[in-house]
């Protein structure tokens, strides 16, 4: 949960973004709030299987990542894939892999001096590439930790962790096309912020909600990525009673939670020694309750979705 805040806290640094406040006199009037709170709630309660970590700038670690991963699979074939990878998927690999160091290269350079438009745009484009990516890897290595948790192979609690790492390497096709996924729903989200009055939110939220699934499906479920697309409606449709039931009280508490944030960044508003306080709280809050419910989501998928919990 303390991983989580953090990484709220220095996305939103990173991000430039101004945070959009009400007004206190606004916030007293629960009628006039409720509205714009059910709204953000079910768009952050949407997201949040598909991002529990904010992927930036947890995506400058991608490109580290992809080295073991790239070494890993040249050296061991058979442990990552039925067959040892073609030509074409290693070039592939180590091409993104090589990408991605001078992807790093071009975020370093823009800190110090303004780079050319052009490799600026580059520079935003591999960004929403590797951002991606590592929400993919992340939410994979949750779903393969809770696996591994359910279905300890030795008493030592340690290796969890680095296990699910593995089974997350071995499915780095699945990852990559989860990728795609997100790189979808992402540019759609940013589609709709920068067009506030249109329709797309809601589609937005309805498509998150609908491959909810998915990223247990690519972690849990065998077979090439169409089926795995297949498993997360099977998924879906099985767990539906709970997950209705769940986001109901989810949505709930989200509401109050973010009523409450809102509530203490207006009331701190004209004191920045208050709101340096709030910042931190605000963030372990969120985590903490994102945390317990994506838990809770994912133990009842895995549970309802599948004839047995899967281990492997």
């Amino acid at each position: 949960m303390a991983c989580t805040a953090g990484a709220m806290l220095l996305a939103a640094a990173l991000s430039g973004e101004k945070v959009t406040s009400y007004p206190l006199h606004q916030l007293t009037d629960w009628e006039d709030m409720i509205l714009p709170l059910a709204r953000d709630a079910l768009a952050h309660l949407a997201m949040l299987p598909h991002a529990l970590l904010p992927p930036w700038p947890l995506a400058c670690a991608m490109p580290l990542l992809l080295v073991f991963l790239t070494i890993r699979i040249w050296r061991w074939p058979y442990r990552y894939g039925e067959r040892r990878p073609v030509l074409e998927q290693k070039c592939i690999l180590l091409s993104v892999t090589l990408i991605g160091f001078a992807w790093l290269v071009m975020e370093g350079a823009s800190l110090r001096k303004m780079l050319p438009e052009w490799v600026e745009t580059m520079k935003l484009g591999l960004r929403y590439i590797f951002t991606a990516i590592a929400a993919a890897g992340v939410q994979v290595w949750l779903v393969r930790f809770l696996i591994e948790w359910e279905n300890p192979h030795d008493t030592e609690t340690d290796g969890d962790a680095a296990a699910a790492l593995e089974h997350t390497f071995a499915r780095w096709q699945g990852v990559a096309y989860l990728a795609g996924f997100n790189l979808l729903w992402m540019s759609w989200r940013w589609w709709q912020l920068s067009t506030p009055q249109s329709v797309g939110a809601w589609w937005w939220v309805e498509l998150l909600i609908l491959f909810a699934a998915l990223p247990v499906a690519v972690a849990a479920a065998p077979g090439p990525f169409w089926q795995q697309g297949a498993a997360a409606l099977r998924i879906l449709w099985r767990a539906a009673v709970p997950l209705f039931l769940l986001s109901i009280t989810a949505l709930a508490f989200l509401i109050l939670a973010l009523y409450a944030v809102e509530m203490g960044r207006a009331a701190c508003a004209g004191s920045p020694l208050w709101c340096m306080i709030l910042l931190p709280l605000n963030a372990l809050v969120l985590a903490m309750l994102d945390c317990w419910l994506l838990l809770t989501a994912l133990l009842l998928m895995l549970r309802f979705g599948f004839s047995r919990s899967p281990s492997a």
